[in-house]
């Protein structure tokens, strides 16, 4: 019997002594089209008191990432070694598959199951021994990891390594999804899928909806994404990653690289409509400086909760694409294991009591709020002119700046040099703290030579400070290796529970890009379809920046730059333009002359009253 104490279950049954294997669960689909249904590969760590009747709940996982890639190009010569390097900061599952698992990557196994849970991870479909093939989160592949869920629940099939049926006799009929970036993406899709015995997910930078996240307003976020994402995934594969290789080319052409609109394919893979049905409790934790699953997917999915009524929390914090095991050790267990613990176990911890939503506001110094974005901000306009001012700045005539296919971001917003391919607005120092809390919105009217160019817009804090450090352009976490690792729970000889620890990468900075958006301008209207624009014509266009949570400190300077393409996570199928300025006659559209009419153009800031 689990054994509560100070509102925590506490650590009383043997993780040596737990039960291991590893289960074959039959999905309702045929991913791999090989004309059989997929079998999805689970492996089962619980206590061995659940032999003799115990019911407990359990942590649940689906990752493609529980092997490495296996291409002849990204391995050694033997490819074990990789495996038992990696293995030792929990980072792969066993190399074979024989039945018996001896490696669980994570710590959820090493201090859940001293508690009294079962943890469960599953292979998602394509990857390592799982049939079925990587395709972005088509609906074959959730449904398949869903199969898992449902054997637990005891609608499914499954069987173990010598083709034994197994139930999951053992499980209480209580499960909680944990996991970062594709991880929570599948928990967060398959909680939309009337699962009645999910009870809570926990997305660590996740999301609900593909479009956004491959694609910038319109505009292909890298060359050939989709496909380049499922094949990488897939050549996890122990099965034969080449097994999938039709369904990746299909990828290709119905994600639609050469226009970047959204169509049949992105609809397939966007859950957001659908959170209405969730019926598990969330408690998402995301970085406002991850530039790899931005803030804008992380606010659709959180508003898409708030309108279900679904409980949920939030913890925002100050670095990138980031575990908090990693980045936040000491707050981070004790609220997981409480929230689990409240969710699965039932154990009254007061944990729904306490403020729903808690933001780091710079290095470990933590903030609680009852909402986010803040709801008692108010729109603050700032004209464009020589000075952002809040009077429109009627006269300041026009600002112009010339299309870079290979300008990278902090190239655009760095005030110390002088460009004509950006332009740059500041407002005067600041005489009091001011906290933008939400979504800033440039209207920018203006007019280009040609049809097709980017146009980029980036909110920029202008004064020196000790700032976490995230830079996009060098992919740059907000952490630092420190000495030592810390043991979570208990551990074996192949599953230490052992993990590095690590420091703030905090410097100080004269600059932070504070958030940013770019739009195709072909899609300014609308994202299903391209409208070009005519030259030399004036357009209203309306950028919408990603979410953030941000203070501006006195003395310092609000700073708008406005540009064409930002290179800095950015590709335009067919090219290699980012890293190569393109010759005369190879560029991806004609080398662009924008110009602004300041007067009526300006940026509108979520300020939150002091």
């Amino acid at each position: 019997m689990v054994q509560v104490r100070d509102g925590v279950s506490q650590p009383t049954f043997s993780y040596a002594d737990a039960i291991r294997e590893t289960v074959y669960v039959e999905a309702p689909v045929d991913g791999d089209r090989d004309g059989r249904n997929d079998r999805v590969v689970a492996d089962v760590i619980r206590p061995a008191q659940t032999a003799q009747g115990m019911k407990v709940p359990v942590i649940f996982q689906a990752s493609p990432y529980f092997g490495p890639d296996l291409t002849a190009g990204a391995r050694s010569d033997d490819p074990r070694k990789r495996y038992q390097a990696a293995s030792l900061d929990g980072e792969y599952k066993d190399f074979d598959d024989d039945g018996i698992p001896t490696r669980f990557p994570e710590y959820y196994d090493n201090y859940f199951v001293p508690r009294g849970y079962a943890v469960v991870q599953v292979d998602s479909p394509g990857t390592r021994y799982s049939e079925g093939c990587t395709t972005v989160d088509g609906k074959p592949e959730v449904q398949a990891v869903k199969a898992v869920l449902d054997w637990l629940d005891d609608r499914g099939k499954a069987t173990n390594k010598a083709g034994q049926p197994v139930s999951a006799d053992w499980d209480n009929g209580r499960v909680g999804w944990v996991g970062r970036s594709h991880r929570g993406i599948f928990g967060n899709l398959v909680s939309t899928m009337d699962v009645p015995n999910l009870k809570t997910v926990v997305p660590v930078a996740a999301f609900g909806s593909w479009y956004p996240y491959m694609r910038n307003q319109g505009l292909p976020r890298f060359q050939d994404y989709a496909r380049w994402s499922a094949v990488s995934d897939g050549n996890t594969s122990r099965l034969g990653a080449t097994r999938c290789a039709g369904v990746h080319n299909e990828l290709a052409t119905a994600s639609d690289d050469t226009y970047g609109t959204y169509n049949a394919f992105w609809q397939e893979r966007d859950y957001l409509p659908a959170a209405g049905k969730v019926k598990a409790s969330v408690y998402m934790v995301h970085g406002l400086n991850d530039w790899n699953v931005t803030t804008d997917l992380a606010l659709d999915w959180w508003k898409a909760l708030e309108a279900a009524n679904v409980p949920r929390k939030l913890m925002l914090t100050q670095q990138a694409h980031v575990d908090p095991i990693d980045a936040h050790r000491e707050r981070w267990l004790p609220q997981i294991h409480r929230w689990m613990d409240y969710w699965l176990l039932g154990v009254r911890n007061g944990i729904m009591d306490e403020p729903q939503v808690q933001l780091e506001r710079s290095a470990n110094q933590w903030e609680a709020h009852a909402a986010w974005p803040a709801t008692n901000s108010a729109p603050r306009t700032l004209w464009f002119g020589p000075t952002l001012s809040e009077n429109r700045n009627t006269g300041s005539g026009v600002s112009q700046f010339a299309e870079k296919y290979s300008q990278l971001q902090r190239d655009m917003v760095n005030p110390d040099t002088s460009s004509f391919n950006r332009v740059l607005y500041t407002g005067q120092p600041l005489t009091a703290a001011t906290r933008v809390s939400g979504v800033a919105e440039v209207t920018l009217r203006a007019k280009a030579s040609v049809s097709g160019t980017p146009l980029t817009a980036l909110l920029v804090d202008y004064g020196t400070d000790a700032r976490t450090v995230t830079d996009e352009d060098d992919y740059l976490s907000g952490l630092v290796a420190a000495s030592g690792k810390d043991c979570i729970g208990q551990g074996s000889p192949t599953d230490t529970g052992c993990y590095s620890r690590h420091a703030q990468d905090v410097q100080t900075r004269p600059y932070e890009i504070v958030t940013k958006v770019q739009i195709d301008t072909e899609n300014r209207r609308t994202l299903e379809f391209d409208e070009p624009i005519q030259p030399e014509k004036f357009y209203t266009y309306k950028l919408r920046l990603k979410p953030e949570d941000y203070v501006f400190k006195p003395g310092h300077r609000i700073g708008v730059v406005i540009a064409g393409t930002n290179c800095t996570g950015t590709e335009v199928p067919g090219t290699n333009w980012c890293a190569n300025e393109p010759g005369p006659g190879q560029e991806p559209w004609g080398r662009t002359l924008v110009e602004i009419d300041n007067t009526n153009s300006s940026i509108t800031l979520p300020i939150v009253a002091s």
